[in-house]
């Protein structure tokens, strides 16, 4: 698998509940000085993730539009745009997300996310 494609991979399984559930699967993915910015504008790092994750009950989102970057051998980025509903009642939230992946020995990690709320845009079939 080329590197766009396991980034992709890793990005998406970061949105799914099984891996948002277990702190092992977080672990797995996102690096020890991981820093985010949210789409609501609060900053926070990896505690909070491994906080806040596993008690969400049914959030859901839909990714598309991926755009890949390689910037170096051990860093890259990838750009796309989500649609998150947090729970049943929510009306969701329109982004454009960027995300910082770093190579540690063999293994891909997150180190930095930004979600931006956009304009809401036509979701992919």
């Amino acid at each position: 698998m080329n590197t766009e494609a396991q980034i992709i991979e890793l990005e998406k399984s970061l949105l799914t509940l099984e891996v948002r559930h277990s702190e092992f699967e977080l672990r797995k993915r996102i690096a020890p000085g991981f820093k985010e910015i949210g789409a609501s504008g609060a900053y926070f790092g990896i505690d909070s993730i491994l906080e806040r994750l596993p008690t969400e009950q049914s959030w859901s989102a839909v990714v598309q539009d991926f755009e890949f970057t390689q910037h170096s051998e051990e860093i890259c980025q990838l750009i796309f745009r989500a649609f998150i509903m947090g729970n049943d009642t929510d009306e969701g939230t329109y982004s454009l997300r960027s995300s910082l992946w770093q190579k540690f020995g063999d293994e891909w990690k997150i180190i930095f996310h930004q979600g931006t709320k956009v304009e809401p845009f036509e979701l992919s079939p």
